[in-house]
């Protein structure tokens, strides 16, 4: 499907970062326009606006000060309906004692609508959680919910807990309940070159519908932990200018447009993180209904390298399909996957690299990635032991496509050209043009709308900084 999406963002960096930053303490203001296709030659239009601002107040007390950004979403679709979403707004209180370092404190954020700031994991796109799916009276689904942080930041370490609460409905009583996700971890410098990280969750998402019919009241849940190695050494090295990579999080024009330093020399930075689910889910196996755990499971390799100008980047990625349905749980929602249904995981190899041309201040780069999508079997599933394989691809916690019988998942490969233009450090501009052979496509159950296998798209962004 043709996407094209036109917003604007208002988001706050580091306050004293700029010259600008520096003649207003307390506020700083950023305005970032998107507009993005991923595929020109198929219709459709959509747009949306992101606003947001950061507030830093004078000090409240000895080493104490409050924070505040209010960040929102406004969409709207091509019958023209506008909506508005939380994009993780927060208020935040910092503490830091006079004889700590400029980025150490003890901080509180509540985040009064939507959490998706909470997360275990570390990176895109192997982070998880950010979300809560709950069910309700009218809907079920991955939701916003509120959320609160209280974290401790030192020179060589951190250490952090959080939670995030949203109202479900009972599937036996009938009655509103409260769900809810905690978690914890902490971080730290093990040797200069080297951080350990590793924090863990629990998450309740309610009593399992279709066993509540039966009479018997079995809830479904999560247990996650999550684990880093960071090996870095020299300047810090910022992401490639991969919007489709990032775009899920909701700080995302906020890396982007990081203000990258090229002290020259070489930096590098490479890191292994995992995260590990156990979900307890209803047993399709079991006639008279009965629960089960379900394993998931993702991993992540990334390298960067920074060589004067030059930087370098590569990310490997694996994801089970369970943990790509985790966040709903379960697929369909909240019924673990059949035995024998033969789950493929997804594994993703993404490489890129970028110069920077100081005098004009432009950094033109090149993407290239594979994935190879997460799949099943079906057969089982809609419990027709005949019938010939049919596997199923899932391109994201509900999104999937059936292939036609017999036909069985190829990779995707994207080809990206990248540009990004600094004017000074109050405007950028980035872009990308991407081509994508996807031969899965034309080959599922829709191919008679005649979608094609290879499409181009691209991604224009533009931000200014106040």
């Amino acid at each position: 499907m043709k996407k094209w999406l036109i917003g604007a963002a208002l988001a706050c960096g580091p306050l004293l970062s700029t010259p600008e930053a520096q003649a207003s303490e307390f506020a700083s203001l950023r305005v970032s326009l998107l507009a993005n296709d991923d595929d020109l030659t198929s219709s459709g239009f959509a747009s949306v606006l992101h606003l947001g601002l950061r507030l830093r107040s004078p000090e409240l007390g000895p080493g104490l000060r409050a924070e505040a950004e209010v960040s929102l979403l406004l969409s709207s679709s091509n019958s023209g309906d506008l909506s508005f979403r939380d994009n993780a707004s927060f208020l935040r209180l910092v503490w830091r004692p006079e004889s700590w370092g400029e980025t150490e404190g003890l901080s509180l954020t509540v985040l009064p609508l939507t959490s998706t700031r909470l997360h275990l994991g570390y990176e895109q796109p192997a982070t998880w959680g950010r979300g809560v799916y709950a069910v309700s009276s009218s809907r079920s689904g991955i939701v916003g919910a509120p959320g609160l942080e209280a974290r401790l930041t030192r020179e060589h370490g951190y250490a952090f807990t959080a939670a995030k609460s949203v109202v479900g409905i009972n599937s036996q009583t009938g009655e509103p309940e409260r769900l809810a996700m905690v978690m914890a971890g902490a971080g730290v410098d093990v040797w200069p070159l080297v951080r350990l990280e590793a924090a863990g969750a629990f998450v309740q998402h309610g009593v399992i519908e279709s066993l509540a019919n039966l009479g018997r009241e079995e809830r479904a849940s999560t247990g996650a932990v999550s684990g880093r190695v960071l090996f870095h050494q020299g300047a810090p090295i910022g992401p490639s200018v991969d919007f489709s990579l990032y775009q899920q999080d909701p700080e995302v024009f906020e890396k982007l447009f990081a203000p990258e330093e090229y002290p020259g020399g070489v930096s590098a930075s490479v890191s292994l993180e995992a995260t590990a689910l156990s979900q307890t889910l209803m047993d399709p196996d079991v006639d008279e209904g009965a629960v089960r755990s379900q394993g998931a499971e993702a991993v992540a390799l990334q390298a960067r390298l920074k060589v004067d100008f030059l930087r370098v980047h590569a990310l490997a990625l694996h994801r089970s399909a369970t943990f790509i349905s985790s966040e709903v749980p379960g697929f369909p929602p909240f019924k673990a996957y059949p035995q024998d249904t033969g789950l493929r995981s997804e594994l993703l190899l993404s490489a890129g690299a970028d110069y920077h041309f100081a005098g004009p201040a432009l950094t033109p780069g090149l993407v290239v990635r594979a994935v190879w999508p997460a799949a099943f079997d079906n057969t089982r599933l809609v419990g027709i032991p005949d019938a010939m394989p049919r596997f199923v691809l899932l391109r994201g916690p509900a999104e999937f496509t059936a292939l036609r019988p017999g036909r069985e998942r190829q990779p995707i490969l994207l080809a990206k050209a990248t540009l990004r233009w600094d004017f000074g450090s109050a405007f950028s501009a980035m872009g990308e043009a991407f081509y994508t052979q996807d031969p899965n496509r034309g080959v599922n159950e829709d191919d008679d709308t005649g979608t094609p296998a290879s499409t181009l798209g691209f991604s224009a962004l533009l931000q200014a900084r106040f």
